[in-house]
């Protein structure tokens, strides 16, 4: 289990992290501009993008990458669904610790 997972954090790291970081910042842009009222909106945009991102761009490239992944015993669905979860999960903490610094007295 837990060399599946490391599996699947490489190739989160390798093929979706620097696009997904670069949203994430941008959310985070959103958030101190507009305020922390927009942090679900900002997620709801983030789970709209997946989709799109994941099969018109993901999928085609690494194509190669999935067969090498299933011959270590990950499946796709597996591979994209925890990439996705880690990632959505890092942009939810990035942007309440943005709000949390700009928005809440010290």
């Amino acid at each position: 289990m837990i060399r599946k997972l490391l599996l699947i954090l490489r190739f989160y790291y390798s093929a979706m992290f620097f696009f997904c970081a670069a949203v994430s910042v941008a959310l985070a842009w959103l958030v101190k501009v507009h305020g922390p009222e927009i942090i679900p909106m900002c997620m709801l945009g983030k789970a709209a993008v997946y989709p799109l991102y994941l099969y018109v761009w993901i999928v085609q490239r690494y194509g190669d990458e999935f067969f090498y992944y299933r011959n270590l015993g990950v499946r796709r669905r597996e591979l994209l669904g925890v990439s996705c979860a880690a990632d959505f999960v890092l942009c939810y903490v990035l942007l309440k610790l943005t709000a949390l610094f700009l928005y809440e007295p010290l």
